[in-house]
């Protein structure tokens, strides 16, 4: 979809809007944020059939317009540096940090450009051969016949594998000199502290203590910041002449030693190994699970999926490594990753404020509201995908070809998106080839999600694991 951002009329100071134009409907609340955190699923669903796509809320205070429709999702995600900024909580940007992506508009581009070389193109296909090995390694300590906890496991295996693809550091509880010179003494430590880090994006109060999730974040983010420092040090004295393509931090500080004065100070590089290994943990982990937990609802589309890894196996041989060709032959599976990620988004885009006021579509959106595009009401649209409540992976492939730009958003849109998106897709393409070869597995109840900040299944969810016989 191509919409010519000159549609969006920015009306300056003490500009008349043009007649006709309206306000989005539905007054603010004072329980909406509260009706929000409980269960943004609902929350989008009910106001969604009640007002259609754009409607006000009073989310996370002031008036928060949510927009769903794709041409208004366009107009929030392009607008940075014309008629809006970010946002988020205070308590939120405290956590991100001054160096996150978040900050500093007028060096975003700058900064994401050169971070996107490291998980994305040639570099990314790079890293696939350890991805493969990770994974399978990981895989071997899922015992069956057994039920297992999904998210924990799929955790640990995704840990594993990101602290040295990310950090290029290994980290071993059985073995001690992992951690020399670190900061920290195992992975459940340092574990801890990012679900505390985690705790306080969203605190409500302001208040460095330790009486609030907000201090408590603030506190573990100094000592992960402390670990990163430590870490990144080792890797400097490690190595005389770093391979830039071996890691994500290898890329940034091969980088910083061509260039001392360009992107990667010492800062940013710190900031950068705490916020993408907490984000692509998080986000990983939670969509694989999503992914499992899908297909043991609906095995037909698990047969499709084993069908397409039979064939692509016949003409390529050994699955126990999947190269960078077969990844791409496996499009009924992106088509389900993708059918994961419409059903189940892990969470909303982040908000922006209006600097300016703007029409669309006959719409006003004031100067001073904020504006968040969200996956879903955007997921759930029939105007985007016919019979949105049906698990359908078809959708995405010829010739229904759904889930055009701006309409499908799992990982946000315009500057602000994810950076780790194809890193996400990649990693979870790979495990889920390697377990449809591995294992079958039986639901063991309605599963149970953590709605917010991040949607995924919780720790005590359960399948039932039994080796794979059906595919060899």
């Amino acid at each position: 979809m191509e919409q010519n951002i000159s549609e969006v009329l920015v009306l300056e100071e003490g500009q008349t809007p043009p007649p006709g134009t309206t306000m989005p409907p539905r007054q603010s609340r004072w329980d909406d944020t509260f009706s929000y955190i409980a269960n943004p699923d609902r929350f989008c669903r009910d106001n969604l059939r009640k007002y259609g796509p754009i409607f006000n809320t009073g989310v996370f205070g002031g008036t928060t317009i949510f927009v769903g429709s794709a041409r208004a999702n366009q107009m929030v995600f392009n607008g940075d540096l014309q008629y809006t900024e970010i946002a988020l909580p205070n308590t939120t940007m405290d956590m991100f940090g001054e160096y996150s992506l978040f900050q500093r508009p007028d060096l975003h581009r700058q900064r994401k450009s050169a971070l996107r070389l490291g998980l994305t193109g040639r570099f990314l296909e790079g890293y696939i051969p350890y991805i493969n090995q990770a994974i399978a390694h990981g895989l071997q300590n899922w015992n069956v016949p057994a039920r297992i906890k999904l998210y924990p496991e799929v955790e640990k295996i995704c840990f594993d594998l990101l602290t040295p693809l990310l950090l290029g550091v290994k980290l071993d509880d059985s073995d001690r000199q992992t951690f020399e010179g670190l900061s920290l003494s195992s992975k459940a430590e340092l574990k801890a502290l990012y679900k505390t880090y985690f705790d306080g994006f969203y605190g409500l109060w302001r208040w460095n203590s330790p009486l609030t999730a907000y201090g408590r974040g603030m506190k573990a983010r100094t000592k992960l910041l402390e670990f990163m420092r430590a870490a990144i040090q080792h890797r400097k004295s490690a190595e005389e002449k770093i391979n830039p393509t071996t890691d994500f931090l290898a890329m940034m500080l091969a980088s910083q030693k061509e260039n001392p004065n360009g992107v990667f100070s010492d800062a940013l590089i710190e900031n950068q190994c705490l916020l993408q290994l907490w984000a692509s943990d998080y986000e990983i982990s939670g969509l694989i699970s999503s992914l499992i937990y899908q297909l043991g609802r609906y095995p037909e589309v698990l047969k499709k999926l084993r069908k397409e890894q039979v064939e692509i196996k016949s003409e390529q041989g050994n699955f126990r490594s999947f190269s960078v060709e077969q990844l791409k032959q496996m499009v009924f599976l992106e088509a389900t990753i993708k059918e994961t990620l419409r059903t189940l988004p892990p969470s909303s885009t982040a908000k922006r404020r209006l600097t300016k006021s703007v029409v669309l579509d006959g719409v006003l959106y004031a100067k001073g509201c904020s504006v968040m595009a969200e996956p879903r009401l955007a997921h759930i649209m029939a105007e985007h995908f016919p019979e949105p409540d049906r698990f359908v992976p078809e959708r995405f492939l010829a010739p229904r070809n759904e889930g055009k730009m701006y309409e499908f958003i799992p990982f946000g849109g315009g500057v602000h998106a994810c950076l780790g998106a194809q890193m996400a897709m990649v990693v979870t393409k790979i495990f889920a080839a390697h377990i449809l070869h591995l294992f079958d597995w039986q639901l063991t109840q309605e599963a149970t999600f953590v709605q917010f900040p991040l949607k995924k299944l919780k720790d005590d969810y359960e399948i039932s694991l039994q080796k794979c016989e059906s595919v060899t």
